[in-house]
């Protein structure tokens, strides 16, 4: 099974402000959005996982009023026809994104993981979809029109998060670095949209002039509960 995990332990520092708590289009945080998407992705999964740096990055999360906190690591998200676990994993080292990847590694050691970092706040059920049924490697992620890897989207398996681990040991810390060790594949998308990456001040208003694009989750929503019915 994969275990779907969201990574937003990034320190936002060109955003000025934390990107997994912006809006777009609603009341919902990009991270609320996300996080639904990666439940509907993986349906069967016991939770969503939700990796961030230190303890105190989760006050502002267990403010939303549809989050409840059931104990120092597990919360229940309610959305309007449905609710679902969230596991909550922190950090163990300020090593960038290879932190958060670490973490779920740590906690589930034999999972692959479904992988979307918070600062793409387009990468919709349908990209989840797509990515895993293209899972042919150690490692398979997106690649972008410049061909470019995009490796905080897409699956990592328990041998490639081996691999990492090793590489953060010997100081090699980005992640990219793996899907050139391990051969990982490339996948181009179907919507350039799914890989826009939020970073800047610039950018959110630019996804702020896309923001109707990620009311398509009302139809994954409706989707799931299909399946659920």
């Amino acid at each position: 099974m994969i275990q779907p995990l969201l990574l937003a332990g990034g320190h936002s520092t060109r955003m000025g402000t934390r990107k997994e708590l912006l809006r777009l289009y609603d009341e919902m945080p990009v991270y609320e959005h996300q996080l639904i998407r990666l439940r509907i992705a993986c349906p069967d999964a016991d939770a969503v996982y939700l990796s961030l740096p230190d303890p105190s990055a989760l006050g502002p999360i267990l403010e939303n009023p549809r989050i409840e906190r059931l104990t120092e690591t597990s919360l229940q998200l309610y959305h309007q026809t449905f609710t679902f676990p969230v596991h909550v994993l922190y950090d163990e080292a300020d090593v960038g994104p290879a932190g958060g990847l670490l973490a779920a590694h740590r906690d589930v050691p034999d999972a692959s993981w479904l992988v979307v970092a918070c600062d793409y706040p387009f990468f919709s059920v349908s990209a989840m979809n797509h990515i895993c049924r293209e899972m042919a490697a150690l490692v398979t992620c997106f690649e972008n029109s410049d061909g470019i890897y995009e490796p905080l989207l897409g699956v990592w398996s328990a041998p490639a998060l081996s691999l990492l681990e090793e590489n953060v040991k010997n100081g090699i810390l980005g992640p990219k670095s793996v899907v050139f060790k391990s051969k990982g594949k490339a996948v181009r998308p179907l919507d350039e949209n799914w890989l826009y990456n939020m970073n800047t001040p610039a950018e959110y208003s630019e996804a702020l002039r896309m923001g109707g694009y990620i009311a398509s989750i009302t139809q994954d929503i409706q989707t799931f509960n299909n399946i659920l019915s």
